[in-house]
């Protein structure tokens, strides 16, 4: 999870580098789509019976990772404003990448994602592509903009990370939609970090007139509304027999509720995330343990990305 961070002296302005359009991308709010994709594709495979092609894995993977990304960017040149008050996201928020630049690589980005949807997968996963490149639009550009608009920026991201994302890795197992169901807790857990995410990006959001889902409902109302999704997720987890699902957002609860104590006072970011950062460790976990290549996946992703971090801005992130 991105967040506000003590730093020194950015590099100036126009100064991109290489490796600043691949982390342009955002590697740490790409664990979660990796997580619930590889979910979906479990719960799919274990539906079908069916064991899951490697290929299609990965390809789908792929896909929807330059997909998201793209999304990411156009997300980050839409909200440089508000990035900038909360001293993060720094590439595009302090103009070391042009604007220009970052809507070629997006549009670059999505194109090489179709394409492989076009020739590497199967029809219905291209469907699932142009869904989340219009809801990434949706998101993040006017008129619509739905991250400025309390209850549609949860949805929208319940509906893209929830159900999109896990329907992706479901597809890419092979398996019919026989069954999808079981992957209902999951859209209430997206909602519920969302929340949690939102929360810790208040005070930009606000001086920077955006409305969120956070700056309407304020520290205490959102960590008990993200309290009560995780709850709901855990409920529906049992409803519809999901036990990986369940042991995680069981897991995750007990930290919810009690950071409803701090709402009363000011935390700092980094707390206000802890409950989030938990949540998607978690699942992580939970996605490892039904897919072990992925833990190395996610060691390296942390130490590049920590690396990066340290090497060009003199700051350490990801940092608990």
């Amino acid at each position: 999870m991105d967040k506000g961070i003590d730093r020194p002296p950015l590099p100036p302005p126009g100064s991109a580098r290489p490796l600043d359009y691949v982390f342009l991308l955002r590697p740490m709010i790409l664990v979660p789509v990796w997580t619930f994709y590889l979910l979906g594709a479990w719960h799919g495979q274990n539906i079908s019976g069916i064991p899951t092609d490697p290929l299609s894995l990965f390809f789908g993977m792929t896909a929807f990772t330059l997909m998201l990304g793209a999304a990411y960017i156009v997300n980050q040149i839409t909200d440089r404003e508000a990035d900038r008050a909360n001293n993060k996201l720094f590439l595009l928020s302090h103009g070391i990448i042009t604007i220009k630049g970052a809507w070629i690589e997006a549009s670059l980005l999505a194109a090489a994602s179709i394409a492989i949807g076009i020739f590497l997968l199967p029809g219905r996963f291209l469907i699932i592509l142009l869904i989340s490149m219009v809801l990434g639009i949706l998101y993040s550009v006017e008129p619509v903009r739905l991250k400025r608009r309390p209850v549609l920026d949860i949805a929208s991201n319940a509906i893209g990370s929830g159900i999109v994302n896990t329907l992706a890795g479901w597809t890419a197992s092979g398996a019919s939609l026989d069954g999808y169901i079981v992957l209902l807790p999951y859209i209430l857990a997206v909602s519920s970090v969302h929340m949690v995410t939102a929360l810790a990006d208040i005070g930009g959001d606000r001086d920077s007139g955006l409305m969120t889902s956070g700056v309407a409902l304020g520290r205490r109302k959102g960590m008990i509304l993200a309290t009560v999704l995780m709850a709901g997720a855990s409920i529906a987890c049992m409803r519809v027999g999901n036990r990986p699902a369940l042991y995680a957002t069981l897991l995750s609860l007990p930290l919810m509720a009690i950071m409803i104590r701090a709402g009363k006072r000011k935390p700092d970011q980094t707390r206000i995330l802890l409950p989030a950062i938990v949540s998607t460790v978690v699942f992580s976990l939970t996605a490892v343990f039904f897919f072990p290549f992925y833990l190395p996946f996610l060691v390296t992703i942390v130490l590049l990305t920590r690396l990066y971090y340290s090497r060009r801005f003199g700051i350490k992130y990801p940092s608990l």
